[in-house]
């Protein structure tokens, strides 16, 4: 009797494993053959687009987004005459998980598509980018040789966390020849070339794109040479989402034979030269462009000055501002969509009455009562009124959310959240290295710090040069 029992509970044991790891299988096989066909999408005019925030690929710009990866995605949404939904996540690992349950169409990350460990889980979309590794040679008067094979550095930098989806074999034909190899897992390259740009004997590798928008470019003594690795960027989707993928590379090789693609690509992958403040205008010359008429900065003065009235601002800061984000051009429209006098975002220009921010008065309107709503978020968060509108100049310029963000990390480190210049100021810079836009309290992550500390420099400049010459 105990031996049948016994042989009995081991049937049901076995059945029910058996029955289990059947239910698994069904389960990740499921999960990874969900998706929305081309159809679907069409039918419910949405194409979700799953992406980490990166320089490269997506991030929040003023009150919008901007991306390279997203501005290609945008395309094709448009192209499919369809609404681009953007889900951004935190990590690579979120995207595969997302696309295997079929919750976005396709998946955007500038290091996802060089890592091909995944080929019978995803697909991957036809190339819109392609990249190779460089070597940045620092303080060398000559280069040598034109292989990193034959470098004769003392030491070798990789910044592991920018390059960890090379391949094993390819980073060991990198520096297999080398004896002072550091592998940086903690450092990003961003970080690395302001630490080495006064070092000599030093080597280091990344990706072109990186390099180029480093703003490093035009240095003197910097060298660098290619290193041919044909990695290509591109978007992954389902595996067997085959009428999609046909029709997504369809329209990126349409693309790239357009004048649209080389403004986009010039976009992000060309260096933004840092701007500079005011120089002083000499009295001396006669050069009517330098010259004002005493009381008047630009025909758009009256608007200046009925907005500024209304809510209570200096006119002169609001001509600085607009001088700075227009040069007073009232039909001047930015890559990323930001328009008018004020260079508001369309969604701005809409919450605060402009119903066309080609219509100055409109715009000015619009771009003073924004003004007024961030002087009023950040009177109830910063005591002194100087700083108050550091803060608000910087709102303006990069959105609020960044702003916040830096603050906050200022307070995390030891630094004063309330003062803006080298405190709040410095921790924004930061937000252009993944070790501060990753941590907890940024909600919106990766920003173009330098555009925006170099903005409120240059609008308080160029506000006290309106001061002083136009009483």
């Amino acid at each position: 009797m105990k031996k049948y029992l016994y042989y009995s509970l081991l049937f049901i044991f076995l059945v029910l494993l058996f029955t289990n790891c059947k239910k698994k299988n069904a389960v990740r096989i499921y999960d990874i053959n969900r998706y929305k066909s081309l159809h679907q999408i069409v039918e419910t005019k949405k194409l979700v687009l799953g992406t980490t925030i990166n320089p490269v690929s997506f991030y929040y710009y003023k009150d919008g987004y901007a991306g390279f990866e997203y501005e290609i995605a945008k395309y094709i949404a448009e192209k499919l005459k369809v609404e681009l939904e953007v889900l951004p996540v935190s990590n690579d690992s979120t995207l595969y998980s997302l696309l295997q349950r079929g919750e976005i169409d396709l998946a955007a990350s500038n290091y996802l598509s060089l890592n091909h460990s995944y080929p019978y889980n995803f697909s991957y979309t036809a190339p819109y980018y392609k990249s190779n590794l460089i070597a940045i040679i620092f303080n060398q008067d000559t280069l040598k040789s034109n292989s990193i094979k034959h470098l004769e550095y003392s030491k070798i930098m990789i910044p592991t966390s920018d390059l960890e989806h090379i391949p094993y074999n390819k980073m060991k034909e990198i520096y297999e020849n080398h004896y002072d190899v550091l592998l940086d897992d903690s450092s990003s390259s961003f970080e690395l070339m302001r630490k080495m740009i006064r070092k000599d004997s030093v080597a280091l590798i990344t990706w072109d794109y990186l390099f180029k928008l480093s703003n490093l470019e035009d240095l003197s003594r910097i060298q660098t040479f290619k290193i041919n690795t044909d990695c290509n960027m591109s978007f992954l989707t389902s595996f067997d989402n085959h009428t999609l993928i046909d029709t997504v590379n369809s329209i990126i090789s349409s693309l790239m034979t357009t004048n649209k693609y080389q403004d986009i690509t010039n976009r992000y992958f060309t260096s933004h030269k840092i701007l500079t403040l005011d120089e002083p205008i000499d009295k001396t010359k006669s050069n009517k462009k330098n010259r004002y008429k005493m009381g008047s900065i630009s025909k758009f003065d009256d608007l200046f000055k009925t907005y500024a009235k209304q809510y209570k601002f200096d006119w002169k800061l609001v001509a600085a501002i607009s001088f700075k984000e227009s040069n007073f051009n009232p039909e001047i429209e930015s890559p990323y969509g930001a328009s008018g006098l004020m260079q508001l975002m369309p969604e701005t220009g809409k919450k605060f009455g402009a119903d066309s921010l080609f219509d100055p008065a409109q715009n000015v309107k619009a771009g003073v009562g924004y003004l007024s709503y961030l002087r009023s978020y950040w009177q109830k968060k910063v005591e002194d009124s100087t700083q108050v509108m550091y803060f608000v100049i910087a709102s303006y310029n990069s959105g609020q959310g960044h702003i916040i963000d830096a603050q906050k990390l200022a307070k995390k480190y030891g630094a004063n959240p309330n003062v803006w210049f080298d405190n709040v100021e410095l921790y924004l810079s930061l937000l252009m290295e993944p070790k501060y836009y990753k941590d907890p309290e940024c909600k919106l992550g990766y920003c173009r710090a330098t555009e925006t500390i170099n903005f409120v420099r240059n609008v308080n400049s160029k506000h006290q040069f309106y001061i002083d010459n136009n009483k």
